[in-house]
């Protein structure tokens, strides 16, 4: 089983980062809007809000993103895809090649600057995702999954 790249922790870390400062703005409007508006909003409602957000700073930033690291693997085998993640919930899928409708790669701005890219891979039932590996083996595995629908396609008419 491979793991997804090294720099995907730093990419999860920034990732959530942004979303926690999208918080803290939220947080500080309503902070705004308690001191300018509605003062009868309990002080303590906005501090017990300041200390969730701390929370899900220090897990989501700090601690998610080592485990989900840990705990995600994948194969790309002769017949089928398969992928491991999950840090409470483990979810195992394997996808065989047959199935497969349609594979993309996918990169983000965030992603594009530590050389990495997502392959995703679509099926009547749903999607599979091998998520933050380098861009050279994301086209490598791409291509490999192509040719192998492509040659179990021809096989089948």
């Amino acid at each position: 089983m491979k793991k997804a790249d090294s720099s995907a922790v730093k990419v999860w870390r920034i990732a959530n980062a942004i979303w926690t400062a999208l918080l803290l703005m939220l947080l500080a409007v309503l902070i705004a809007v308690r001191y300018f508006f509605f003062d009868w909003i309990p002080f303590m409602a906005v501090l017990l809000s300041g200390a969730l957000i701390i929370v899900q700073m220090v897990w989501f930033i700090l601690i998610e993103p080592r485990i989900a690291y840990r705990t995600y693997e994948y194969q790309v085998g002769q017949t089928e895809l398969l992928t491991r993640a999950g840090i409470f919930i483990k979810r195992e899928t394997i996808i065989p090649f047959v199935r497969i409708q349609n594979v993309e790669t996918q990169v983000g701005p965030i992603m594009k600057r530590f050389n990495l890219k997502s392959v995703e891979v679509t099926t009547a039932g749903g999607a599979a995702r091998i998520e933050l590996i380098n861009s050279t083996e994301a086209d490598q595995i791409k291509k490999v999954i192509d040719e192998a629908v492509n040659r179990l396609e021809g096989a089948g008419r």
